[in-house]
C-alpha cells in the first residue's frame, strides 16, 4: 500500500488507527516498525488539522475574510465565546486553566494574555501553552491562567471603525472584564501580563505601554514594534519623531506610570525583518530610564517554533517574576 493511502486510510480514526498501531507494534516486535508507524500517526493528525483549516477559507489582510470565532478544539486548553458590542460579533478564545483551578475553588490566579501574530486567531498558537505547563508541574512558576485571544489576523491591536475592527476596544473593554467575571483572575495590575509573537508582540507592546494601569508584564517574541496596519492593507511604521498612537508616543507620555511599574522581555532574530524596529526602541527606552530585558539570537529568521525553542521557557519564567501569584483572598 502506497504512504499516501497508507495515511488517507488512518485518518479516518485517528484513535482506531493508534490502537492498530499498538497491536502491529504487539504482533511485529519491531521497534522499527513501530516508530515509522508513530511517525506515521503524526503526520496523519498534522494533516487532518491543515485540512480542518483549509476547509476555511483563507484570510487575507480585507477584514471581510477574517475568521472571529474559531472553535476547533486543541489540547490543554478550552474554547469560549464574548459577544462583542463594539464589533456586533461573537469573538472567540482559548483558555488554559492550571490544574490548582478545580482543586482549591476559593484560589484566585493571575492571568496571561497571549496575542498571535499575523494571520493567526485564538487557536493558532495554544501551542505555547507546552511550554507553561512544564514550569508549573517542576515548581519553577506558580499556576496561572494563559488566555489565547482572537485579535482580527491583521489588525495589530488596533481599532478601525471603517472596516468594523475594534479589536483594542474589545481586549481592554470587553475581553478582559469578561475573563475577569467568569473565572477567578487577580483582577488588578499585578494580576494581568501580555505575551506576544510577531504582530501580537509589538501590539502587547503598545497596550502595556498604552494602559499601565491594566497590565504589569509584556514579553515579546520578535514582535511587530511600531507595525500601523493600514486600512487599505498598506503598513507604516512609527519612528521616534511621530506623536500618535505608538510605542513611542506611549512610553513618553506614560513614562513615570510605566517606570518601575511594568517589565519588558524582548527578543528577536538576528536576521529577520522586523530585527531593525528593535535598537532604536531600546534606545527610547532606555533614553526614557525604563528597564528591560533584549536578547538577539545571530542567524534566526522569522519563526515562531524556534524563537520558542530558544526564547519561551525565560520568557514565561519572566513573567511569572512580574505579576502576582496565585493567592486564597
Amino acid at each position: 500500500m502506497k504512504i499516501s493511502n497508507f495515511l488517507s486510510y488512518c485518518d479516518t480514526s485517528l484513535e482506531k488507527f493508534n490502537l492498530r498501531v499498538r497491536r502491529l507494534v504487539h504482533l511485529k516486535r519491531n521497534p522499527q516498525i513501530g516508530y515509522l508507524l508513530r511517525i506515521f500517526t503524526l503526520i496523519a493528525f498534522l494533516s487532518s488539522d491543515t485540512r480542518a483549516q483549509s476547509q476555511r477559507e483563507r484570510p487575507t489582510r480585507d477584514p471581510a475574510t477574517w475568521h472571529w470565532n474559531i472553535t476547533d478544539s486543541k489540547p490543554h486548553v478550552t474554547h469560549g465565546v464574548v459577544h462583542s458590542k463594539a464589533m456586533n460579533r461573537d469573538v472567540g478564545y482559548n483558555i488554559y486553566l492550571p490544574p490548582r483551578y478545580a482543586s482549591h475553588s476559593s484560589m484566585r490566579f493571575p492571568v496571561v494574555y497571549f496575542l498571535h501574530g499575523a494571520s493567526g486567531s485564538e487557536y493558532s498558537d495554544t501551542a505555547m501553552i507546552d511550554w507553561v505547563i512544564p514550569e508549573i508541574e517542576k515548581g519553577t512558576i506558580g499556576d496561572v491562567i494563559y488566555v489565547f485571544v482572537n485579535g482580527g489576523h491583521y489588525s495589530g491591536y488596533r481599532d478601525n471603525p471603517e472596516s468594523n475592527v475594534m479589536a483594542e476596544t474589545y481586549l481592554i473593554e470587553e475581553l478582559v472584564p469578561a475573563i475577569d467575571s467568569r473565572y477567578r483572575t487577580i483582577a488588578e495590575q499585578k494580576g494581568r501580563a501580555l505575551f506576544g509573537y510577531s504582530m501580537g508582540g509589538g501590539g502587547g507592546t503598545r497596550l502595556a505601554l498604552k494602559y499601565p494601569d491594566l497590565f504589569c508584564a509584556v514579553g515579546s517574541l520578535s514582535g511587530a514594534l511600531g507595525w500601523i496596519p493600514q486600512p487599505d492593507g498598506s503598513t507604516e511604521w512609527a519612528d521616534q519623531s511621530e506623536t500618535a498612537d505608538n510605542i513611542y508616543d506611549w512610553a513618553t507620555r506614560n513614562q513615570e506610570k510605566v517606570k518601575g511599574r511594568i517589565g519588558f522581555y524582548f527578543t528577536v532574530g538576528g536576521a529577520e525583518r522586523l530585527y531593525d524596529r528593535h535598537p532604536p526602541f531600546m534606545a527610547h527606552l532606555k533614553s526614557l530610564e525604563i528597564e528591560f530585558n533584549y536578547r538577539v539570537q545571530t542567524g534566526l529568521g522569522h519563526n515562531l517554533g524556534l524563537s520558542s525553542k530558544l526564547f519561551a521557557t525565560d520568557v514565561v519564567r519572566f513573567l511569572a517574576t512580574q505579576y502576582r501569584e496565585a493567592y486564597v483572598p
